[in-house]
């Protein structure tokens, strides 16, 4: 990939354990073109994410349309697909919603958000999230917005419920490299392909079969940018056939060659890549698992 110098940098935070089991990370993500052009970028297939624009302006699209004016409280369904994203300038406070949060915090079928960009400021379904960017948008330190959106977050937690847990364990199955097949994930889970269609429908967005696809698809493409001195045969997942195999789901999810991705420029999402996998040991948030509320892992990657 060709080096560039930075124009974008990242800082991740882990949320505080209660909330672990629902949230990726927040992130703050700052964009300064130096010369006032837009910069342009891809992001990959990914869970659920909210994104507050607090300076400045973003450019996301739809996956395979160009990108448009993104909300100044965007929520970005779960994608099977690359997702353009541009801007000349814009500070962002963000954070990933695993499925489970899915489930817990926005509570309406995933299919109908995945591949979509919405106004939470618009759409009733999301009028929570349009709460905390209404309490977050004058604050101005970082220390502030994430005390805050905690403070609601857990405010807004109920206790769990018996789907919780199908849920986790679905999340869990769905991203074991073991699991090659619905049939496979059905007798992990112990479903019929019927019942596990409709929890996938409901919480994950995109029906099994796609999910293993993407989910093979993003382990290789994490294993790639963790180990940028080997090739793509030494990084390809045990799920493909072959390169070949492998290289059909490039151009499914990213509209590209892996050659062709390789050799642009990705000062937006690569830099940031790179950041969340120094900071918290992955560089994509579709490759995080189901964490242990309990787990001492490094909450401050600022």
């Amino acid at each position: 990939m060709p080096s560039l110098d930075p124009v974008s940098k990242t800082r991740f935070v882990l949320p505080p354990p209660p909330l672990r089991r629902y949230l990726t990370t927040y992130y703050f993500c700052e964009i300064e073109s130096p010369d006032g052009l837009e910069i342009s970028d891809l992001l990959l297939p990914q869970w659920a994410s909210i994104r507050f624009i607090y300076r400045g302006g973003v450019k996301m699209g739809i996956p395979s349309q160009n990108p448009q004016n993104s909300p100044l409280a965007g929520m970005t369904g779960p994608t099977s697909m690359a997702t353009p994203i541009s801007s000349k300038f814009a500070n962002i406070f963000a954070f990933g919603l695993l499925p489970l949060g899915w489930y817990k915090f926005v509570g309406q079928p995933a299919s109908r958000w995945a591949n979509q960009v919405a106004d939470t400021l618009a759409e009733r379904e999301f009028d929570f999230f349009a709460r905390i960017w209404d309490a977050v948008r004058e604050l101005t330190t970082e220390a502030e917005m994430i005390d805050r959106c905690n403070h609601l977050l857990l405010a807004a937690l109920e206790p769990p419920d018996a789907e919780e847990t199908l849920v986790e364990a679905a999340h869990l199955a769905l991203t074991d490299p073991a699991i090659d097949s619905v049939g496979a994930l059905c007798e992990r889970l112990e479903m019929n392909s019927k019942q596990l269609s409709r929890l996938s429908d409901r919480v994950f967005g995109f029906p099994p079969k796609l999910l293993l696809r993407r989910q093979r698809f993003v382990r290789t493409l994490g294993q790639a940018m963790m180990n940028p001195d080997q090739n793509w045969s030494e990084c390809v997942d045990q799920n493909y056939y072959d390169q070949a195999h492998f290289n059909r789901d490039f151009k499914r999810f990213m509209g590209l060659t892996p050659g062709e991705y390789m050799a642009q420029l990705h000062p937006i999402f690569g830099v940031g890549a790179m950041e969340r996998a120094r900071a918290l040991g992955q560089p994509l948030q579709a490759m995080d698992r189901p964490k242990n509320p309990d787990s001492n892992e490094n909450c401050n990657a600022a």
